[in-house]
């Protein structure tokens, strides 16, 4: 009787296994690549985010809330306190929860820092935010004209390099 010898290879990969497994690497490396260049590409074209600075959120909180409380019937005097209105300074007549009118001066004129003056029956009160970036500097207030609306403040700032960093329209809302 004849023996036969069964052959058993050693465990191993075919040159067809080896050759799919890289191109499949190959292809995420690939993908990786071109994720990271469009990354590198949408951060030039877009400025520093001054949104996520604690400072800038915090201004830009209460500076909504001053307009969207500003009195309907003469929200944006031209003058008040020695202050005029310009795109560095805004001057806002705002409603409070008791009816009363509060007059409140935004002026961005120092660099590093904004100032928020308001008048009560008279009284002033002042709140500075300090700690800003400094491309912050180049903010701008002004009035907007929305049909159908009453007139709106729009900020803009830009960021060292002159790219528009917060554009926004902030808009009163009705009151009874």
């Amino acid at each position: 009787m004849v023996k036969r010898r069964i052959v058993r290879f050693a465990g191993g990969y075919t040159l067809l296994e080896v050759v799919v497994a890289m191109a499949v690497f190959g292809m995420f490396l690939l993908i990786l690549g071109m994720l990271t260049v469009e990354m590198r590409a949408q951060e030039k074209r877009m400025p520093v985010n001054f949104m996520r600075h604690p400072q800038v959120a915090v201004l830009i909180t209460k500076l909504r809330r001053d307009v969207l409380d500003a009195y309907i019937h003469d929200p944006y005097p031209t003058s008040f306190q020695g202050y005029t209105q310009s795109p560095k300074t805004l001057i806002v007549q705002s409603l409070q929860e008791t009816g009363g009118v509060q007059t409140i001066v935004w002026d961005f004129r120092t660099p590093g820092q904004v100032q928020r003056h308001a008048w009560n029956v008279g009284v002033p009160a002042t709140w500075t935010a300090r700690g800003l970036p400094e491309d912050f500097s180049s903010v701008e207030v002004g009035a907007v004209g929305i049909p159908g609306r009453p007139w709106g403040v729009r900020v803009t700032a830009r960021d060292g390099k002159g790219r528009i960093a917060i554009d926004q329209i902030l808009q009163p809302r009705a009151h009874d």
